[in-house]
């Protein structure tokens, strides 16, 4: 039955050819790709990410779309143990990220230009055979923000826990507590910072201080004195725990616990007395339990959460009224919508009516236009597609679902139900898993096993793209994407004019001489579309402001 399907398939989908394996990495059945996340990211027209050859253990590999372009960059542990380069991120024109030593057990920064050559490796963080284990790197002004356990080169106490560091890109010459922002635990203690969020030019995050308060909402300048506890939410010992800090309307919200009211929307305008609770300034008629998932899209803040009469559903927020977008579930029943993703002028997700189970379900903002893009899974003894790992490639979202016969593959959609597609059968026997998705040198990459060569690195390349649309292309670059305030453009081609787009496509700002930073810092948090026009023709990138 399998087979039938998947020659009709074969029929039916345009794209199937366009899909192969880049290289299988571990030759044969073994798996050369990572589970961990953070572990790829595209940078200079190649793909820079972690992978196992089956010799050199978790080490740095790139790629270029190609089997012989597909090489190990560099190691960082000997002999076949691992270094799990992992957490990159893009900052100065390099790519950091943390690895393991000989040891596999002392994780430091690293960087790479793209290059062997241009591999460096920074002072020890932590001193002796303890894990620096920097992680969740950011962007904040001019200054590489991440987390590490640093050493002391004058203090009592020879080391620190998980601490909030700040690193401007030029060496330091010893210990970590020269490039750590603040204590903030104190003791040796963790304060273990997430959620790094830029607003209004001050840093926003998650943090435990150790003492009589517990975790809550910090904010820094980037300095020891500026860096302080900005409001005490659940007060004494209790622990707020703020997580999926966003900007929006020039406002920061999270999610917080005030040990009263358990987990709500908050708002803040970076006072004291301007951070509260949203149910508290204009509450909707029940309480909006747990909300999560927390994204900006046309003009309006959209977030999962529990309802007394409604169940779990998506909320909207717009300027300051909250409303429910569909009861996608009818009555009290939880729709449980998750993965909420913007593309092209629609907010994707996946969703359960109570009906036809776990599918994709598109929206514009709007009751009417929330709707099942289609049912990928009619089997009735397992209907969930369970649709996941949604990224945009060429206009269109590709994702990782099922259809209840031919397993766990790559689909793709333009938002409509005709448009909505396997493609292609990449594991007959089984789920070939697509995870991953990523999209660099105008491919589609992603990890996946075809049942036999183990998981491995994949591409995707949409014949649609005309030859000149690759050219220009491989040839033109944003970086940083995402971006907090400017972004540059790496070509050696000659610029005739650049503009930003919405995502109605409507030009919103023009720059009209090559420069090597163009501000989008008025903008708010969202998709644009930057459209370049060069001597070669036009291409348009997609450009994320966070």
């Amino acid at each position: 039955m399998k087979k039938t399907l998947l020659f009709m398939s074969l029929l039916a989908c345009p794209f199937i050819y366009a899909q192969s394996i880049v290289k299988d990495i571990n030759f044969g059945p073994a798996s050369s790709m990572p589970t961990y996340a953070k572990n790829r990211i595209a940078f200079g027209g190649k793909l820079i990410f972690a992978a196992n050859d089956g010799a050199s253990g978790m080490e740095l590999w790139e790629s270029d779309g190609t089997n012989a372009g597909t090489t190990i960059l560099g190691t960082f542990a000997t002999a076949q143990l691992s270094s799990n380069p992992n957490g990159f991120h893009i900052f100065n024109n390099k790519v950091y990220f943390s690895a393991a030593s000989g040891s596999q057990t002392k994780y430091e920064l690293r960087s790479t230009d793209g290059t062997f050559a241009g591999i460096v490796n920074y002072p020890q963080i932590r001193s002796g055979n303890g894990s620096a284990s920097p992680r969740f790197l950011t962007t904040f002004g001019n200054m590489l923000v991440f987390n590490a356990r640093p050493s002391a080169l004058n203090q009592s106490t020879p080391f620190y826990g998980e601490e909030i560091m700040g690193f401007d890109g030029n060496p330091w010459t010893g210990g970590g507590d020269q490039i750590m922002i603040k204590d903030i635990s104190l003791l040796g203690n963790s304060s273990s910072p997430e959620f790094y969020t830029e607003y209004n030019g001050l840093l926003y995050f998650a943090a435990s201080n150790g003492a009589v308060n517990s975790r809550e909402i910090w904010v820094s300048d980037g300095t020891t004195a500026g860096t302080n506890m900005l409001l005490d939410i659940n007060p004494g010992t209790g622990a707020a725990s703020p997580k999926d800090l966003i900007v929006y309307n020039n406002k920061l919200y999270f999610t917080a616990d005030d040990g009263t009211n358990g987990r709500e929307l908050w708002v803040s305008d970076g006072t004291v007395a301007g951070t509260q609770r949203m149910n508290g300034i204009n509450p909707i008629a029940g309480d909006l339990a747990n909300p999560e998932n927390l994204i900006v899209f046309n003009n309006a803040l959209y977030f999962t959460a529990t309802h007394p009469t409604l169940g779990t559903e998506i909320f909207k927020l717009g300027g300051t009224t909250i409303t429910n977008l569909k009861n996608i579930a009818s009555g009290n029943v939880n729709g449980n919508p998750s993965n909420l993703f913007v593309s092209s002028g629609r907010l994707y997700f996946s969703a359960d009516d109570n009906i036809n189970g776990i599918e994709l379900w598109s929206s514009t903002g709007f009751s009417a236009t929330t709707s099942m893009v289609k049912n990928i899974n009619t089997s009735p003894s397992s209907p969930d597609s369970n649709p996941i790992g949604f990224e945009e490639y060429n206009g269109r979202v590709y994702f990782s679902a099922t259809d209840g016969t031919n397993g766990v593959e790559l689909w793709v959609t333009d938002g409509t139900n005709a448009g909505t597609t396997m493609v292609s059968n990449i594991n007959p026997s089984g789920d070939s898993n697509p995870t991953d998705l990523i999209m660099s040198n105008n491919l589609l990459f992603f990890s996946a096993n075809n049942g036999s060569a183990g998981v491995e690195l994949w591409k995707y390349q949409d014949p649609a793209l005309s030859v000149t649309d690759l050219e220009l292309e491989n040839k033109i670059a944003l970086y940083p994407n995402p971006t907090l305030k400017w972004f540059s453009i790496e070509s050696n081609l000659q610029f005739n004019k650049i503009s930003v787009l919405d995502i109605h496509g409507k030009t919103i700002k023009i720059f009209d001489e090559n420069v090597k930073e163009y501000n989008v810092e008025d903008l708010t948090s969202g998709l644009y579309f930057i459209n370049i026009k060069t001597e070669k023709g036009k291409i348009t990138k997609k450009l994320i402001k966070e």
